[in-house]
Parts: C-alpha cells; structure tokens; sequence
C-alpha cells in the first residue's frame, strides 16, 4: 500500500522534469498548477519558479521562491536561486541577505563564500567583499574565479598591495582578461610604481593590439609620468588606427615640444587652436614652440592670454616664460615686471631672482637692484642655488663698479 502511493508521486515528478529537461516550459507550469491545488509542497514552488525563470519572468520565479521558503525557510538552494534572481533584477542588497543566511547555515561553503564576496561587490560595500575574499584566500588561493574576485574586492577596497598580489597570481592563470591588466596597472599607479604600471600597460596593449581604451591608456599614462619620448610614439601609433580626438591631438602636440619637434609641434597645435581656440594648454604651448623658434611677438600673444584664461595654479610658469620673451624682445620693464610677478605667486621659483638680478645687469637698468637681486637670490636659494658661482663672481664685480662709480 505505502509503495502504490508514493509511485504517483514519483511519476508526476519525473514528467515535470522531464518537461523542463526537454524546455517545454509553459506545459510544466499547467501541470504544477493542476498539482499544487491539492497537493501544494515547496519542491512544486520551486520547480514551477525553474520554469518561470526560463521564461524570464522574474517576478513570478521569485513569488514561487518565497512560497518554497516558506515552506522550507532553511533550504540553501532556495535561497541561492532566489538571491540570483534578486541580483538580476537590481535588488542587490536583497542578494546580498538571501547569500548571508545561506551561508549561518552552511559556514564552511567556499562556494558560498566567493557569491556573498560577488554580492558585495555589486551593492560597493568593498570592505566586506574584500574580508569574504581575504578568508578565501586563506582556504583556497588556487582557484582561477576566486583569484579573480578576490583581485578585484582588494582593488575596490583601495587595498593595493594586496590587489597587485592578487592581480598577478591570477594573470598567470588566466593572461587574457584585460580588465585584470588595467586595474593591475591602477594599483602599480596608485602605489606610486610607474614603471611597473607602464610595463603592465605594454603588455596589454601588445596583448591586446586592436582595443582603443588600452592603447589610449598606455599613451596617457607616459604622458601623465612625463615619458615624452615613449607617449609620442604610442600616441602616432593611435592616431593612424583610431579618429583623432582633442585631448589626444592635443598631448601628441605637448610630447612633440618637449621632444623638441617644435615646427610639427607647432601644426599639431594650431590644428588644436582652431578646434577649441580658448583653451589654455593650446596657448601656452603655443607660446612656448613660437618662443623656441624666435617668434617673440606671437610668443607673447600666445602666453599673455593663457594666463588670462588659465586657473592661478598655472600662473607662476606662464609669468616666468612670458618673461623670457619680453626680454628676448627687449621689453625690459615688462619682463621684470613677469619675473617679479612669477615669483610672488610661487616663491620656490627662486632661480627667477637670478633672472631678474641678470636682467637688470644685462639691460644696464640698475646696479644696484642687481646686486641686491643675485643678493637675495643666493639667501633665498641657499643650497638649491643653481648659479651660486657666477651670482658670487657678479657680486664681487658689481661691488667693486659702484665703488668706483662713487
């Protein structure tokens, strides 16, 4: 009696599955409605929330999850299918609940573990993905998706060091994830290791030669660390693949500068000046190229107006070569006055003494401002004194001129 019972029974459950194995979705529905009226229990709930979840109606898979735990309350499973279903309709932090209380029953579930790590992640609370993570770690430092979230929970948690660590373990595994090479090279940034932040770079970019964003980072990153000559030729490589755009036109213009290409540095930043003609970096450099080839005039132009337009931070720089160039055009009074002005705004720019103190000489404006300049310069200076012998022998000089003058 007790075996013809439960045969009905197994059989209904097997059609059901069978229904589901072969995708016909809608029909293991109609008959878990017909059961579930007489004979209601949580395995039907969720079967028929299996069902509902292929359809991707969501809602409905999650309603039937709720009358199955209510049945069943401690069923993992349950939890874990309902905890997904919240994940993908936006209701992290309800995920992040459902992956809790499966884990209190369950503690020692690595598995477990690494989705309430993820479950973190997603609703950015990174501190306690990057403790689920780091306890991970600790049990298991092979596996290749641990490596990976474990990475990127100690990256988002500002926790670089380990995220290096992390990082390269896993790029020895899996040498294909480009993200894993850009947040690595972050975190070599971010700890104040350029190099390796630029090798990291490099090889993602040979690695990966035709994406844009790694191309372009690698470029931006040696032209943010000053390596000229390297962003120059990665930028030219760039720009022959990808549409030019202003930042990047504009920073193979800088790097052209200092490389000294000055003429082509030159048309790559009037290229710039006629896209956007009010933007500072444009007229500073172009200042800076028209001062390097002689062209005092348009070089005064140019820089007169960045620091019009420019923030104060800028300001000092843009005095001390706009001084320059009214001395070269034999503005003597004004180029003062922009020396003077450069280093009220930033007094470590002490060598701007010695400049005003030879301007002063040079222009047979004043001895004895000039003495007092190459004075105040070797005070102010004092060991970072870039001219201290040639300031002391034109002191000596000076002195003994105006003694004689007198």
């Amino acid at each position: 009696m007790i075996l013809l019972g439960i045969m009905p029974l197994l059989g209904f459950s097997q059609e059901i599955d069978l229904l589901l194995l072969n995708q016909k979705y809608e029909q293991a529905i109609e008959l878990i409605n017909q059961k579930v009226q007489t004979k209601p229990s949580a395995e039907l709930y969720f079967k028929r929330s299996m069902a509902y979840r292929q359809l991707v109606n969501y809602p409905a898979a999650i309603e039937n999850l709720n009358a199955a735990l209510s049945v069943d309350p401690t069923n993992i499973t349950y939890l874990t299918n309902r905890a997904d279903l919240y994940q993908s309709i936006g209701s992290s932090q309800k995920a992040v609940a459902d992956f809790r209380r499966a884990l209190s029953l369950k503690p020692n579930d690595l598995l477990l573990q690494y989705e309430l790590g993820k479950a973190y992640l997603w609703v950015n609370n990174y501190s306690k993905a990057y403790k689920e993570f780091e306890k991970l770690q600790a049990a298991d430092s092979t596996n290749l998706m641990f490596n990976k979230y474990s990475a990127l929970a100690a990256f988002k948690a500002g926790k670089y060091k380990t995220a290096m660590a992390w990082y390269e373990k896993y790029l020895l595994q899996n040498p294909n994830d480009l993200s894993a090479y850009m947040n690595l090279s972050t975190s070599y940034e971010k700890s104040r290791r350029l190099d390796k932040c630029l090798e990291t770079l490099r090889i993602a970019h040979n690695r990966f030669p035709d994406n844009r964003a790694a191309h372009l980072t690698y470029a931006n990153t040696a032209f943010v660390g000053k390596n000229y000559e390297l962003a120059q030729k990665i930028y030219d490589t760039f720009l022959l693949k990808y549409d030019t755009t202003f930042p990047t036109l504009l920073n193979q213009g800088i790097c052209m500068y200092h490389n000294k290409h000055t003429e082509v540095a030159l048309e790559v930043l009037e290229l710039c000046y006629s896209g956007n003609p009010n933007d500072v970096y444009v007229n500073f450099y172009l200042g800076v190229c028209h001062k390097r080839l002689k062209h005092q005039e348009l070089a005064a132009r140019y820089l007169d107006f960045a620091i019009h337009i420019s923030i104060p931070e800028f300001h000092p720089e843009m005095y001390h070569h706009l001084a320059q160039v009214y001395g070269a055009l034999r503005e003597f009074e004004k180029s003062i006055a922009a020396y003077k002005k450069a280093y009220e705004l930033d007094s470590r720019k002490v060598e701007v003494l010695f400049e005003i103190a030879t301007t002063y000489e040079e222009y047979n404006f004043n001895k004895t401002l000039a003495l007092n300049y190459y004075q105040n310069y070797l005070k102010e200076a004092g060991e970072r004194a870039e001219n201290a012998n040639y300031a002391l022998d034109r002191i000596k000089l000076l002195k003994e001129d105006l003694f004689f003058e007198e």
